[in-house]
Order: C-alpha cells, then structure tokens, then sequence
C-alpha cells in the first residue's frame, strides 16, 4: 500500500496470507526513568490498537477503537481527543502499528519520505533503519512538539515481522519497549480498544463551595497534612513543587521534561498521594509531576483536570468563588457550549473578530486572549490590528514570550459572544505559542466575564454572564 520510495508501514509486517489478525505484544518498558511492563494490542485489519504502561506514576494508556482516539492518565481516566493534532497523533499510531491505508501524497524533505495521510492533521517523516525496507524512525509534528518513534531489532515471530525494541521520545521525555513476548489471538472484544471506564477514586457527595484567590489559588490537603495553596488550572494536571513534595516526605521517582509558554524545556520528577482533598472532595491515589515552579511562586502547585475530570465545576472569577459537585445538575442554566479535549485542556469552536479556529480556556493565563504565532503570521494580524512597540507580553514556564498587544472587537466561543477584549499577539519561535493546531488561548480577563460550568464528562461547558451582573459580557475588563 505505501510507495515504494517509502519504508513500509505498519512496522508490524504479515509474513504470509495466515499472519493472525489480532496480535498481542507484551512488553518489558521504562516510561520516563520509572520500570515497568506494559501491552501493546493491535487489530491489524482495522487499525484499531491500545498501548498500555503500567510504571507506577507514569503510567498511560492510548487507544483508537475505530472512531474515538482517546488517551488515559495513571489512575486510568480517559480523555477523548478533539483537537486535530492530538486525535491525528493517535491515528498515526494506529497507521505505524496497526494499519496504513494508502497515503494521500508522498514527498521528500531532506531525503526522508514524508507522507501525508487522511484523518491525520500534519505529514509524517518515515525513515529507513539500518536495513533496507525496515523503518527506523517515525516522527509525527504534534501541537509545539515532535514525536519521534524509533524503531530496531527486527524479528520473525508468530507468522509476523514485527521490532522488538522501539522507543519515544518527545518534549515529555522518553520512554522505551522491549517485547518479550509476541501472543497471536483469534479474536479479541471490540471493547478493549474502547477508552476505559473512568476510575471510582473519588467521593462528593453534595456541593462543596471554596473561596479562590486573585492568584486563582485554593486550600488543598495532601495525605492529611497542614493546608497547602495550589493554583486552579482548567488544562493542567496534578503538580506539587519540589519543596512541597519534601515537607510531606513523598517518595519522588523517574525523570522526565515538561515545555510552557517559552523555548525552554523544564525537569521533572513524579510521586503519588494517597488522599487529594479539595474542600469536601477528595481524590484517592493520584499521580502527581514534581515540578519547580520558578522562585517566589505563592503557591505550592497545580491541580486541574484530574479534579475537573472527576466533579463538575461552577468557577465565579468575580466573586471568587469554585463550587464543586458530584454533577452539573446541581448548578443552574447557561448558554451551553460543546467542549473538546486538546490532551487534558478545555477547547470550543470559536472566532476573533471573523477569524474561525480552535480557542483553549485557561484560568493559568492572566490574559484576555492568547493568540498563537501561527495564527497571528497566518492573517498577518500585526498589521490588521493597531499595535504598539514589540514587548515581552508574559513570563511563564519555559520562559519569554514576546508579542504585541491590542484590543479585538468581539470573540466568539461558540454561542457565546464578548466584545472588546485584550489580545495578546504571540511571535514566539518556541513553546505552546507556536502550536498551529490552535487559535487562541482564553485566559482570566475574559472568563471573569462569566460564571462558567465545567462539565469535563459530558463534553459542556455552560455560561452565564457574571461581571457585575448589570452589565453584558459584552463589557471591557
């Protein structure tokens, strides 16, 4: 199926008419500096697969069934992926494992075939290896990230051709595979390829109400200690400084990186916390990153989408206020927006002044609107819009981010509409401004304009209009 020109793909190759269709490879892996085992299962008619890792507080899954291309943290709870970029990542999985249709166009960059495929939202480079006819090297462009797969010891096993060592590496870190055992199946449930169920590791049981700070902090508890200041980060997951993580004596493992708002590429470690409690909810057993949070920061780490995935949630930036509940139902009406998943963070269909594209919704950004570098060089906004002198626009994980900044007339998320708000026009060279795959990301000085329900498990986020309460979100902040 795949030129000639081109390694072949799947790297998981039918030695004859009889090669099984459902293949089980079962795997020795270190994910991040953490040892561990793993599966990798494929459906090699359909593309359908799952890889699942099980190294402690690192671990991951991430499957594709057939139409939901969906990834799932260490407790086990899955996210569906919306975004182009991460749902194209997935689907490129399933063509390197599973199944690689026809591509839609093959070039060269450099002399490594670059192939272009239907349901993936960028081209992938697919090198040789040391061999003629294997491949090597798979790398996929991904949000501000590439992801290269690397592959090697090729082997004969179960009527397959098949690496039996391959590895990862990505702004994350790295982790790699080695099979230790190949299991040929004759037929496997179509509901293992399925997103798993969500994880019974939290209790609720009626609305807990907590106040949050202008630093958009709350009062948490680890493992029963002394209150801790974590700031509330709709598209972050569980982190805890370094010297959090040493006061309550947490065993600290693995290595890893983590990018942000500049070019840099920030370490990290990982743990896990026996209780997570959050006003009257409390969470069991989660993975935490173990990140420095640069010097003089006032809180002690991040909590987001682990709570958000678990509670639905009512956040008033005006009254300063978070309201937790075991569902939405137990808050009032708004304007329903449908909400996508871009990894762990919230994403609506959207437009800036006309512009369509995807916008992020970001209580960790103080800003009205963030708009990404591509978009902005895309419809030469720096000229469209009456800006000022180039400046530093914020200082963030990873570093600078330099830019311009100006007024819009009106942003549009979905249904909702707000007018006059700051943006923020991004020239970055590095880090998430530079992702293509997104528009935008809203931060603070628009989201206090509303009280807005998130509901991470049915997909709905829910405004009401907020500021001030006489006035329509159509004011300036």
């Amino acid at each position: 199926m795949i030129p000639a020109a081109a390694p072949p793909i799947p790297v998981v190759q039918p030695l004859s008419s009889s090669a099984p269709r459902y293949v089980r490879l079962r795997l020795d892996v270190v994910a991040y500096g953490v040892p561990g085992h793993g599966e990798l299962l494929i459906d090699r008619e359909t593309g359908r697969f799952v890889r699942r890792f099980t190294t402690g507080p690192t671990s991951e899954q991430q499957g594709f069934d057939g139409t939901r291309a969906w990834l799932a943290d260490a407790t086990g709870m899955p996210r569906i992926q919306g975004n182009v970029d991460q749902r194209g990542a997935i689907a490129a999985a399933s063509y390197v494992f599973a199944r690689a249709p026809r591509p839609a166009s093959l070039a060269f960059a450099r002399g490594v075939p670059r192939l272009t495929f239907a349901g993936v939202s960028r081209p992938i480079d697919v090198a040789s290896g040391g061999r003629r006819g294997f491949v090597g090297r798979v790398v996929q462009p991904v949000g501000e990230d590439l992801i290269e797969l690397r592959f090697d010891d090729y082997r004969s096993a179960a009527g397959l051709r098949l690496p039996f060592a391959f590895s990862q590496r990505s702004n994350n870190g790295v982790w790699r595979a080695r099979v230790r055992a190949v299991e040929p199946l004759r037929s496997v449930p179509a509901a293992v390829f399925a997103p798993p169920e969500p994880p019974r590791d939290a209790t609720l049981t009626a609305t807990t109400r907590l106040t949050i700070g202008a630093d958009n902090a709350v009062e948490v508890r680890i493992d029963g200690g002394q209150p801790l200041r974590f700031m509330v980060d709709t598209g972050g997951q569980n982190v805890i400084t370094p010297q959090a993580a040493r006061r309550l004596d947490l065993d600290v493992v693995g290595a890893g990186r983590v990018g942000g708002a500049g070019a840099a590429i920030e370490p990290v470690r990982f743990t896990r916390v026996r209780s997570l409690r959050v006003g009257a909810a409390e969470l069991r057993d989660q993975p935490f990153l173990v990140l420095a949070l640069g010097a003089g920061a006032p809180f002690d780490g991040i909590i987001g989408y682990e709570l958000f995935a678990r509670f639905a949630a009512r956040l008033d930036l005006e009254h300063r206020t978070l309201e937790l509940a075991p569902s939405a139902a137990a808050f009032g009406n708004g304007t329903a927006v449908p909400m996508a998943f871009d990894d762990r963070q919230p994403q609506v269909e959207g437009a800036i002044d006309g512009l369509p594209g995807a916008f992020t919704l970001d209580t960790g950004s103080a800003e009205g609107v963030d708009l990404g570098t591509p978009f902005v060089r895309a419809h030469d906004l720096a000229r469209r819009y009456p800006v000022g002198a180039r400046m530093m626009l914020y200082n963030g994980l990873g570093g600078e981010v330099d830019g311009w900044l100006t007024r819009g007339k009106e942003l549009r998320l979905g249904p909702v509409v707000t007018r006059d708000v700051r943006l923020a026009l991004t020239d970055a060279r590095a880090g998430v401004e530079i992702d293509p795959s997104t528009a935008g990301n809203v931060g603070d000085l628009v989201l206090r304009r509303f009280v807005i329900v998130f509901d991470y498990r049915r997909g709905v986020l829910r405004f009401e209009t907020s500021w001030n309460r006489r006035r329509a979100a159509t004011s300036q902040p």
